[in-house]
């Protein structure tokens, strides 16, 4: 998530070039980021001291962790601590910008406090950022007056990072009382409360949702692509259930409904979620 907020950022003020954001992706797809980055990173090595490690591993059979403790940079404590960073994707994307010679992390640090004034981003929805956090997230880009719409949409997120791509940012949402588009697919709920989840777009975009969900690829926006979609909203919406069960809340889930050319209103307003799926634009609606 991090990357598609900064690199986006970084795009818009012309830090980076497409290619050099593309490499970037394609970095973080085949690597891990490196330890010594991480250390650097959190203060707890110079990047002299990282450095000189990267040059030890380079003729001793040991792992970066073991020499920096043999060296008395770190102690166990810190490589178990920086070990459990080692997914972050904040780092990650720091990283492949510095392997792929693009900036160092000086400069990333610099564009990052940038990037949080610019957007008046909050130390909370930062660190949210960094770490993927849609819990923490949601509150600064939705307002909402029930917190069952923070829990649908937050839910929703985790499982578009789960089953469609990890490369996605979201936008402010707005409340409206009418939405229409070229491609919808969504459910409705009933029981506790009326609602519905659905995806839509003006254009093909949806289909990344489609691919990523049924595994396979769609040539076009038909009934069938958006039939997968529908068979997302209804695994998110199933998974509500379970969890709204433990709460002694019960809803039911009626058939996905798939528009073409067409909207759909509610007098009581629901909301539209922005979202950038590798870049592609679709529009989450929800009501709760």
């Amino acid at each position: 998530m991090f990357s598609q907020f900064f690199g986006n950022y970084l795009l818009n003020k012309e830090e980076i070039t497409k290619d050099q954001f593309t490499s970037c992706m394609e970095y973080m797809r085949a690597n891990r980021v490196k330890l010594g980055l991480i250390a650097e990173s959190e203060g707890l090595l110079t990047r002299t001291q990282a450095n000189e490690l990267n040059q030890l591993q380079m003729q001793t059979d040991k792992r970066f962790g073991d020499l920096a403790i043999e060296r008395g940079y770190l102690t166990d404590s810190d490589v178990s601590y920086l070990l459990k960073l080692q997914g972050n994707p904040y780092l990650i994307f720091v990283q492949a910008l510095d392997e792929n010679k693009i900036m160092d992390l000086e400069k990333v640090t610099g564009l990052v406090a940038d990037f949080q004034r610019d957007n008046g981003l909050s130390h909370t929805a930062l660190e949210a950022i960094k770490c993927g956090d849609f819990d923490r997230l949601l509150p600064s880009f939705v307002t909402a007056d029930k917190d069952d719409y923070f829990s649908l949409m937050s839910l929703a997120l985790r499982n578009i990072v789960r089953f469609v791509s990890p490369y996605i940012r979201i936008d402010t949402a707005e409340k409206t009382t009418e939405y229409s588009a070229r491609y919808i697919a969504y459910q409705k709920t009933t029981g506790a409360y009326d609602g519905f989840l659905g995806f839509a777009s003006n254009d093909r975009a949806i289909l990344t949702i489609a691919d990523g969900y049924a595994g396979e690829y769609f040539e076009r926006p038909d009934e069938d692509a958006l039939d997968s979609v529908g068979e997302f909203t209804n695994c998110i919406n199933g998974l509500r259930a379970a969890e709204l069960s433990y709460q002694d809340t019960a809803i039911d889930m009626l058939p996905p409904e798939l528009l073409f050319d067409s909207g759909i209103s509610d007098a009581a307003g629901f909301y539209i979620l922005p979202l950038y799926i590798t870049g592609k634009k679709v529009d989450m609606m929800i009501k709760c």
